[in-house]
């Protein structure tokens, strides 16, 4: 068997344009309440914590969610991108999330293994697909199952490497089998 068929199956393109764009944090009197927690590891709020009313939450095209800020700050982060075209205001305003790295992919979940290309099926690919082009339902790293035939596959939205059709670490979809 070729070596590139035990690669984990990889459903990826990249998702430039497509978000959901900046949502506003609600507003509580003068000061800014979160709706949700919110941590990347270096940018953390949490339901409690009061914001400065210039704090907006955003999600970038590939799903990661971020705060705008300038680029100034979220460079000084480190380890953090800025994204544009995902918050309002001015261009030097941009979505800040934490850079994209397969190492902060989770470990294959117990009980599986990464599913070899050939047992692909073709609904098995639009099913991924339709995965991979649902960042709001689907964000990093969430998983669903689903039974083609008897197999009961598993799906988890993953950062990928760098392939044939992307040029940077981006957001994938890698299929699951039972052991």
């Amino acid at each position: 068997m070729p070596m590139w068929a035990n690669w984990a199956v990889t459903i990826a393109f990249a998702v430039a344009g497509c978000s959901q764009g900046a949502r506003p944090i609600e507003s509580a009197d003068a000061a800014i309440q979160l709706d949700a927690p919110f941590s990347d590891g270096a940018i953390t709020f949490d339901d409690d914590a009061a914001v400065d009313a210039s704090v907006v939450r955003c999600a970038s095209g590939n799903g990661a969610s971020g705060l705008c800020m300038s680029t100034t700050a979220c460079a000084a982060l480190g380890d953090h991108t800025s994204v544009p075209n995902h918050c309002p205001g001015p261009a030097e305003i941009q979505c800040c999330t934490k850079t994209p790295n397969v190492a902060d992919n989770p470990s294959i979940p117990p009980g599986s293994k990464l599913m070899v290309q050939a047992d692909v099926t073709a609904d098995m690919t639009t099913w991924a697909v339709d995965i991979l082009h649902d960042p709001v339902l689907y964000p990093m790293f969430a998983t669903v199952n689903k039974t083609f035939g008897s197999l009961k596959v598993l799906a988890r939205v993953e950062w990928h490497s760098p392939d044939f059709q992307n040029s940077v670490v981006h957001r994938g979809v890698t299929l699951y089998e039972p052991i």
